[in-house]
């Protein structure tokens, strides 16, 4: 069974809430659909990136706000999809290995920034996993369980110091043939940067964006609340581990509930660990990470899951430029001190967090 369509159904990994009323997403659809609300605020549900989006503005101009962003998310997908023929990346994959590619500033800029993410991580995101997922079977939906020799003869291809970018020339070369490039755990996080930054040309007075389980949200509500975004329950996707109260923020949640599939009785994840070229065993089952920086969010919520609770919460007190809701295994949720007073945990469905402290004690 594909999960996206489950999640697309029921709740995206995170929900935006309204205090009069939940803008729960609706199933995907094959038209752009965009209404215009009261109050100059303007909804807009489109298909991209393999997943459904929804962005809903308020301000003046709203609707041309609307589909501005939409359009810039559809302009994003072209240069950096892996299933589109002509996408730059589609290009880099197609040249002999050890061939330079020409690529566009744009995407110089963001493979630059995922090799940084992945020296920062050491490895625990690699934008060089994609034989690994497509070797599962998930680039297409058509899932297999490889052998270890399978895995053994892709793993070597999965080396980020292998991509070779030389920014003067505008160059991509990979290093080594079979190799390819997934940057899915950071282009929805680099998207939803682009929406906002867009919408502030349009000076919008608020924002709820939502890109396939990246969430973002600009300004305050109509009436001046702060935006409250729930969090989907790991063990439970119709339910809600808990609420945060927040703004000027994105918030992105890594989980593998999202998408898997299980063959004998096995059940195996999407998020793969580069360094084993199988899915993740993290004892870690949900990581939400919210940050001022969608893209930061975007590849820290993978690189974390990958990581497991100890080396996660380690990171955080290294770097402390994010805030973090962790769930584990055992039902443990784990909260970051900054969201102390910000996050509310669904009574009844767990216990009560733990609060983890820059200190080193949780």
């Amino acid at each position: 069974m594909r999960i996206r369509e489950k999640i697309l159904g029921i709740t995206l990994c995170i929900t935006c809430l309204l205090t009069v009323s939940s803008c729960a997403l609706l199933p995907a659809a094959d038209a752009t659909n965009t209404t215009t609300e009261p109050s100059d605020s303007a909804t807009i549900e489109f298909f991209s990136m393999d997943t459904y989006m929804q962005i809903t503005v308020f301000g003046a101009r709203a609707s041309e706000a609307a589909e501005a962003a939409r359009e810039r998310v559809l302009a994003i997908e072209q240069i950096f999809s892996r299933t589109i023929e002509d996408s730059e990346i589609s290009q880099i994959h197609k040249a002999e290995a050890g061939t330079a590619v020409k690529v566009s500033d744009e995407a110089i800029a963001l493979l630059e920034r995922a090799i940084a993410a992945s020296e920062e991580t050491n490895g625990a995101f690699d934008i060089t996993i994609a034989p690994v997922m497509s070797l599962w079977g998930f680039t297409k939906d058509v899932y297999h369980v490889p052998g270890e020799d399978e895995i053994a003869s892709v793993l070597p291809l999965v080396d980020y110091k292998n991509v070779v970018i030389d920014k003067g020339a505008g160059t991509v070369t990979l290093g080594s043939a079979g190799m390819a490039i997934d940057v899915g755990g950071i282009a929805k996080g680099y998207a939803s940067d682009e929406v906002q930054r867009v919408l502030r040309e349009y000076a919008c007075e608020g924002a709820l964006i939502s890109l396939g389980g990246n969430a973002a949200v600009m300004g305050a509500k109509p009436d001046g609340a702060a935006f409250r975004v729930a969090i989907t329950d790991p063990m439970n996707p119709s339910a809600f581990l808990g609420v945060l109260t927040c703004q000027e923020t994105s918030i992105v949640t890594s989980g593998g509930y999202e998408r898997f599939f299980v063959e004998d009785g096995v059940t195996y994840i999407h998020i793969m660990d580069p360094e084993t070229g199988r899915p993740t065993e993290s004892d870690l089952i949900s990581v939400t990470i919210v940050c001022t920086e969608g893209l930061r969010a975007d590849f820290l919520s993978t690189a974390l899951f990958v990581m497991g609770r100890e080396r996660a919460i380690e990171f955080w007190r290294e770097h402390k430029d994010f805030s973090m809701v962790l769930c584990d295994a055992d039902g443990v949720i784990y909260v970051s001190e900054d969201l102390a007073s910000s996050f509310d945990a669904t009574e009844g469905t767990y216990a009560e967090p733990v609060i983890v402290s820059t200190e080193g004690g949780v």
